[in-house]
């Protein structure tokens, strides 16, 4: 099985995370990369990503697995054979699926258009309040990790998988406060179980 690190940016960021799974297979047809399928009556590409990422955000931080074998050099032939936007950073042999899904617990974000605030009132306060897309109220303040301000970008570490929170919806809370519209959202980095540069 190999695990490895790619980009989602150049239009890709619009591949909704099935249409991205099937980018990847078909990717891996084309460089004659033989994936595994499961067992069973609908038996399917055993190709494992990391949580999905909101439609129009940029990545440079999406970790996978798929199992196959591949004695070659797995980012030159992937990257070979996948139009731009999905490019392979890296890679490595694992013994088993790192499952991504659950094991990547924060991520980085950086952003535009939202204007300057005072963060360490925003981080002091217990508990922030918002309507999540599904129309839940929904306290946000435990998965926000950390903020900060780096010229006009304002990089912030948000929870993932159980405690995931949507860099989209925490920048819309951010500029309904605050005035503003973000822009350019990319995913800087994850952090959490068999991540790797």
């Amino acid at each position: 099985m190999i695990a490895f690190k790619y980009t989602k940016t150049d239009g890709a960021e619009y591949l909704s995370h099935l249409d991205l799974l099937r980018h990847i297979y078909r990717t891996l047809r084309r460089a004659n990369i033989k994936v595994a399928v499961s067992e069973g009556y609908h038996a399917h590409a055993r190709i494992f990503l990391n949580n999905p990422l909101a439609v129009g955000v940029r990545s440079v931080a999406e970790y996978g697995a798929v199992d196959c074998v591949c004695d070659d050099d797995f980012a030159g032939i992937f990257n070979a054979h996948s139009p731009a936007g999905v490019r392979c950073l890296g890679f490595r042999e694992v013994e088993k699926n790192p499952n991504y899904a659950n094991g990547i617990e924060k991520c980085a974000y950086s952003a535009t258009g939202i204007p300057p605030f005072d963060i360490e009132k925003l981080l002091s306060e217990q508990s922030i309040v918002i309507t999540d897309l599904r129309g839940r109220e929904t306290d946000i303040r435990p998965r926000i990790y950390a903020v900060e301000r780096e010229g006009d970008a304002l990089n912030f570490t948000l929870g993932s998988g159980d405690k995931n929170l949507r860099p989209d919806l925490f920048a819309s809370y951010l500029n309904s406060r605050f005035g503003g519209k973000a822009t350019d959202i990319i995913k800087t980095a994850a952090y959490g179980k068999g991540v790797f540069e």
